[in-house]
């Protein structure tokens, strides 16, 4: 299909180029013919200049994003044959090109394997730069090299100077004061720069190509400010990746852009947002680089997005206000839920909102809403189910808010999504003499049944291929978890870290408001401790490959203890806490009264490209998380 759409968009071109070579072809002898020739007419022209914006030393080049961190497949193989469609003279990376994270070797010649096997159908050279998936330990760091050699380097074209740095020297994800491990030392890495910049002090430009945007952190690297001190007040651009979210920022006068993805893992909630797939074609002109940000779907250019926008865009998203609904009650039947939108820019804000998934339970008195600026407006929705059922047995609905408007003088106009769900606290019931071996029959019929998705941004799983059921029981001296999966592919991987494959997640929280009802994105979950603060781990049903990435499950790990059994129709896992460890997480100590419990279970098919996940509930740390879901009560 590519093929065609390429050999007729040249056709297109054909008709005009061949006119210009006739009229190029009687031209006066002796014209330059590097410069357009055009009938020499009196009056009037069908053009409107001939001051061609053709450089002899203009280029084009092609960036392409982060692909992994959650990649979704089919996103950066079908992005390819667009960019040769570009036709740019060389594609550049910012990394995150495999999922990484693994010491194992066949796990990581696949993932290489399979990513050689995409950049093979660019027409254009391909240039690698190392992310955190990428490069991760010394494993990793030395299959780099033995494929690709150094991790940072230069290149030069046409008077540019290209700089490729690895930001995993400065300090990894998660360890930002520890580089790295491998055949590689920052202060190496540091002297290279030192020298690169010295031999060519004064180049039209350079590029800087880098993983994480190491300038976009509370504290800011010492060696990064270096970088930027060495740069100097040479004319410079900094393209990064790593956030998943687009953004160009001002430093030191010059652009420093953070691209959004080629496939990672991505809410894809717009351009406001800065979160779409993309490339960056790159216009290298005599004044600099002209940046088009091409969508998979469109082009956009290099101010797509920009902190203050995504600022502003954030806050009208929060201002959507969800009251929530929590009762004592065990059964539901309806409910009145308020929704206040404040209006906190300097225009006034439409708002269209609609269903956008319907569960078992009815959302009525949904209107359009116009809010003038500084002002708020209330909305009653009535949620009702026909007849009393269990709140636990309530699955997340889903309203989308369509908002157009201006921001400062820009038009904009972008979907909020928000669950609805009606809430309550949970009964932790009680038990004895559980043995933790996976075995389920001491349980007796489970409580909580997650047969349809519970996150709303997350995939849509068919019941028919994985579904589960849980109960938490308290006994003397812990607190079990015991879970029935019912799943009609279940297979366990030595070779693969716990999130790609068949695992079983859990999270106790046993903290007070608020800290136990805040919600965050999950980088930051592990980055500022919010998950080191409570016990959670994931766990798959056999031998697997150690997850450096979540070093905060080791506690947990050895603070519980959890056993899987093969069942007929898939499998069971029993898990047991010991109440003084989550007595050690919880500021009443053994007098805890509550807990945040969230369990969650991955599932990878034998035909699937990566594992995805199905919750309960709202994943707490998802893209639309529901503040005091999931909270359970100790029985008296």
């Amino acid at each position: 299909m590519f093929k065609s759409a390429e050999n007729m968009f040249r056709a297109h071109l054909l008709a005009p180029v061949f006119l210009l070579s006739l009229v190029t072809a009687c031209a006066p002898p002796g014209t330059d013919k590097s410069d357009i020739q055009v009938p020499d007419l009196e009056g009037a022209t069908p053009w409107t200049d001939l001051e061609l914006e053709d450089g002899a030393d203009d280029f084009h080049f092609v960036i392409v994003s982060d692909r992994t961190g959650g990649a979704r497949p089919g996103v950066f193989a079908g992005a390819m044959p667009k960019v040769n469609l570009l036709s740019p003279a060389f594609v550049v990376s910012v990394g995150d090109l495999i999922e990484g994270y693994t010491e194992n070797q066949a796990q990581l010649n696949r993932e290489w394997d399979e990513m050689a096997s995409f950049v093979s159908e660019l027409e254009a050279p391909f240039f690698y730069v190392a992310g955190n998936h990428d490069m991760n330990n010394a494993v990793m760091a030395e299959e780099w090299q033995r494929r690709f050699g150094p991790s940072y380097y230069h290149f030069l074209y046409k008077d540019v100077l290209f700089v490729v740095v690895n930001s995993e020297l400065f300090g990894m994800v998660g360890q930002p004061d520890t580089p790295v491990p491998g055949p590689w030392k920052q202060a190496d890495q540091m002297a290279f720069i030192k020298s690169v910049l010295a031999q060519h002090p004064d180049p039209r430009w350079t590029i800087v190509l880098v993983h994480q945007p190491l300038w976009n952190y509370p504290s800011v690297n010492e060696d990064w400010l270096e970088v930027e001190a060495l740069l100097g007040e040479r004319d410079y651009t900094v393209f990064a990746g790593h956030f998943h979210q687009y953004s160009r920022v001002t430093r030191n006068d010059r652009n420093f852009i953070t691209l959004a993805t080629t496939g990672g893992g991505s809410g894809l909630r717009g351009t406001a947002f800065g979160e779409f797939d993309h490339v960056a074609w790159v216009t290298m002109r005599e004044d600099g680089p002209r940046i088009a940000n091409v969508l998979l779907d469109g082009i956009h250019d290099e101010d797509v997005s920009n902190p203050e926008l995504l600022s502003s865009v954030t806050e009208v998203a929060n201002a959507i206000e969800m009251e929530a609904l929590r009762s004592t009650d065990d059964l539901f039947n309806e409910a009145s839920q308020k929704v206040t939108i404040t209006n906190p820019t300097e225009s006034t804000l439409t708002i269209a909102p609609s269903v956008a998934r319907q569960t078992n339970f009815n959302i009525q008195g949904l209107m359009p809403l116009s809010v003038p600026a500084g002002e708020s407006v209330e909305l009653f929705l009535r949620l009702s189910t026909d007849e009393p059922v269990p709140y636990h047995s309530l699955t997340a609905a889903s309203v989308e808010w369509i908002v157009t408007g201006t921001i400062g003088e820009r038009p904009v106009q972008f979907p909020v999504l928000t669950p609805v769900l009606p809430l309550s606290k949970y009964a932790i019931g009680t038990i004895d003499g559980v043995e933790v071996d996976g075995d389920l029959s001491e349980w007796g019929p489970l409580t909580y049944n997650a047969a349809q998705q519970g996150d709303i941004v997350s995939p849509e799983l068919d019941p028919n291929d994985v579904s589960f059921q849980f109960d938490v029981r308290e006994g003397p001296e812990h607190l079990y978890i015991g879970v029935n999966v019912i799943d009609d592919d279940v297979s366990a991987h030595a070779d693969l870290i716990p999130r790609a494959q068949d695992s079983i997640s859990f999270s106790i929280d046993p903290r007070d408001p608020p800290e136990r009802d805040a919600n965050m994105d999950v980088g930051q979950a592990v980055l500022g401790g919010d998950l080191a603060a409570q016990i959670a781990t994931i766990v798959p049903t056999g031998v697997h490959a150690k997850d450096e990435l979540l070093s905060w499950v080791d506690d947990a790990n050895a603070n519980t203890q959890i056993s899987f059994a093969s069942t007929d129709t898939g499998y069971a896992a029993e898990l047991a806490v010991p109440l003084s460890y989550i007595a050690s997480k919880a500021p009443n100590g053994e007098n805890w009264q509550e807990a945040r419990i969230s369990v969650g279970v991955y599932d990878l098919d034998s035909d699937a490209h990566a594992a995805d996940v199905l919750n309960w509930q709202p994943f707490r740390y998802g893209g639309a998380p529901l503040a005091g879901s999931q909270v359970f009560v100790r029985p008296n």
